[in-house]
């Protein structure tokens, strides 16, 4: 350490011994935590050498009743503080997303004590991280002044650095400033600007890693194209573990190529998956599904459990490669991981263009403001006939949950059996392909919940409304229904519509879909539909939201459901596609990567909700031309979209006349000057 670094570090030292706290400098760095020593130790240091690395300072202090760990790096210089991106995020990366040991993270303070305490946090039980920058001036007394720039790295930041204060001390550590200090730690959060920048870096990350191991599974683990997902969520259920539960994740060095009978490496990933559902709650016959769809692929699969030359099987290779790679991607509460993996089956599966068409993610955005739209609150009970990753119940579970807690009924002593009851029996989603059911599974547990009835079946022709689990002759009674169906189905997916509608008693449904299913493509499905159903709404989509669907225009439909249609009923008609978000390569990017609100995004989406459930008062960022009411013919089917109601006023207004006369003696004076100059011309004047 240079010796202006020295002399910065000893105030430092001075500074930290009148707060009280322990703190521990280099020399001392055995006296820390056993698991922050071993984090150090196994990880690059800041030059990305082997060996580890060793903070200039390290503190440890709980607050209530939480550790708090705190990493100081030092510069002689105030130029050296930090190196930032666009929106004041540390960033420790070169372009191509590699750590920049030599250039960035051993050469300024912040990104080098950001660096020690990202890895803690991937590493340790322990996630509440304060990252401190130090520099100092010499003055012409030979004394040093201070800045102090401090971060904050907890669980609500999703493990990435925020900027908390700047000091010109440590006072801020001092036993009577210190709740002052925590309790505006713990009211920092994430900007909306932060929170797009990391949510767009984190999806392409993972979504290059996807593509990575998909070409591994094809080219080096020779994995069939079938197997694949299941295998993916077979040792994601392994590797994430439940710390809370006392199931610690599966470690690699446990995968030692046994030819033991029930010892073998399929057979130590399977129970671990058990352990994890039984700890879970899941029942018993969902946890035996479950462990069926892994057991016949990891097992029955006997190339997959066979160890090669090294010694190694292909599950403790995909095992090893998904932890290193996949699995720090699972606990990012920024990402729709299982949707992103959605997102990934076309290239993991060979599929027809027709399926490929079918298997594209309902960006979150437009899930959100379909519950809304769908009057979903604590006493929903919600289905999807076309699952999916299962986007549209993990989004009306949270705002049943939300509803639940914000009810003084429930908060007096009834919260956790209303929450018990509304992820065990008040959502139900039908997904007919048995691995994509497994991705939905997965989505279910990441967020929380493992206990909804998710069933692997044919909502069309097998499915009569029943609970799977408990298997029972008990009706699910639903209330809400949500649906981006196949479009390669009758009517364009009207048909889903059709059976779920059917099935309810009353409520209300939305369903985006192909708006040509609107305009005559559904039109007998339709009629039959505005039977026993009203359409309220009839909301046109941006273009491009969809990824791989970039020239199909679709529409919401919204119907209050067991209600005859009356061909005097108004139909609230709103043209969305200007929704105030800039979409840009979104083919080659996870769900919402690169989308910009530009223009008001949030509120106009909040706008269509009160447009469309309590009408025209509301009318504020749209236009009079982007709104209409108007009827339907119950007997057509074919006139459901925007378009075919969009008011055209054919009538001259005063502004349209001074218009076209301006026109018109902008033209003629054109014509006189032009006649003008050729005259000219001929005369061979200047």
């Amino acid at each position: 350490m240079p010796k202006s670094e020295e002399n910065v570090l000893t105030v430092i030292s001075e500074q930290l011994k009148a707060t009280g706290m322990n703190y521990y400098l280099q020399r001392d760095i055995y006296d820390v935590n056993d698991a922050i020593k071993e984090s150090l130790k196994n990880n690059p240091s800041k030059t990305g050498g082997t060996g580890g690395g060793i903070p200039d300072v390290t503190l440890l202090f709980r607050y209530d009743d939480e550790p708090w760990v705190v990493f100081v790096e030092n510069k002689s210089s105030k130029d050296k503080m930090g190196k930032y991106g666009n929106s004041g995020l540390i960033d420790n990366y070169t372009k191509d997303g590699k750590l920049s040991f030599k250039t960035v993270i051993s050469k300024y303070a912040l990104n080098g004590a950001c660096y020690y305490a990202q890895n803690a946090y991937n590493d340790t039980d322990i996630k509440n991280y304060l990252v401190i920058g130090v520099c100092g001036d010499e003055d012409s007394t030979k004394a040093y002044s201070i800045d102090i720039r401090v971060y904050i790295i907890t669980s609500d930041t999703n493990g990435e650095a925020i900027e908390y204060k700047n000091f010109q001390d440590f006072s801020f550590l001092n036993k009577e400033n210190l709740d002052t200090t925590m309790r505006g730690v713990k009211e920092s959060h994430l900007s909306d600007a932060q929170r797009e920048e990391l949510l767009a870096k984190s999806e392409k990350s993972i979504d290059d890693k996807l593509t990575g191991l998909n070409q591994k599974m094809r080219d080096d683990y020779h994995i069939d194209a079938k197997w694949r997902i299941n295998m993916v969520v077979a040792m994601i259920l392994a590797g994430m573990g439940d710390r809370n539960a006392g199931v610690p994740p599966l470690k690699v060095s446990d995968l030692k190529g046994s030819a033991e009978e029930d010892n073998t490496d399929a057979d130590i990933i399977i129970r671990k998956i058990k352990s994890l559902l039984s700890k879970r709650s899941i029942p018993g016959d969902k946890r035996e599904h479950i462990v069926l769809e892994v057991t016949r692929t990891i097992k029955l699969n006997a190339s997959f459990n066979e160890p090669d030359e090294s010694g190694e099987t292909v599950n403790k290779k995909l095992y090893t490669e998904i932890q290193g790679e996949i699995l720090p991607f699972v606990e990012n509460r920024l990402l729709d991981f299982a949707g992103i993996v959605y997102n990934k089956v076309t290239d993991w599966m060979g599929l027809a263009d027709d399926e490929k068409n079918d298997v594209v993610l309902t960006p979150r955005y437009v899930v959100d403001l379909m519950v809304k739209l769908t009057k979903v609150n604590r006493d929903s009970y919600v289905w999807d006939f076309a699952l999916g990753s299962g986007g549209f119940l993990i989004s009306a579970m949270h705002e049943m949950l939300k509803d639940a807690r914000n009810n003084e009924e429930t908060l007096d002593g009834g919260l956790k059996a209303k929450e018990k009851h509304i992820k065990e029996k008040q959502l139900l989603g039908i997904e007919k392909r048995s691995d994509i059911q497994m991705l939905a599974i997965l989505n279910m547990l990441l967020v929380g919940d493992g206990s909804s009835n998710i069933i692997n079946t044919d909502s069309l022709t097998k499915f009569e409304g029943n609970y799977a689990y408990p298997k029972s002759t008990e009706k699910f009674p639903a209330n809400v229904f949500l649906l981006n169906p196949p479009y390669s189905t009758e009517g364009n997916g009207m048909i889903f519509v059709k059976k779920a509608l059917g099935m309810m008693k009353g409520g209300y449904a939305a369903v985006i879909i192909q708006d040509s299913a609107g305009s005559g493509r559904a039109a007998g499905l339709n009629q039959k539909i505005l039977e026993h159903n009203t359409l309220i709404a009839s909301i046109k989509m941006p273009i491009d939201i969809f990824i791989g669907k970039s020239s199909v225009q679709t529409s919401i439909y919204v119907f209050a459901v067991g209600k005859t249609h009356d061909a005097k009923h108004m139909v609230k008609f709103i043209d969305l596609r200007n929704d105030g978000y800039a979409r840009s390569n979104r083919r080659k990017s996870g769900n919402d990567v690169n989308l910009r609100d530009v223009d008001n995004a949030r509120g106009r989406y909040a706008e269509v909700v009160d447009l469309v459930l309590y009408g025209r008062s509301y009318l504020d960022l749209f236009t009079e031309d982007e709104y209409v009411e108007d009827t339907i013919d119950p007997k057509s089917g074919a006139d459901w979209n925007f378009d075919q109601h969009k008011k055209i006023d054919t009538k001259p207004t005063l502004t349209d006349f001074k218009k076209t006369v301006a026109e018109y003696l902008a033209w003629e004076v054109s014509n006189l000057l032009k006649g003008q100059a050729e005259e000219d011309a001929k005369q061979g004047k200047k």
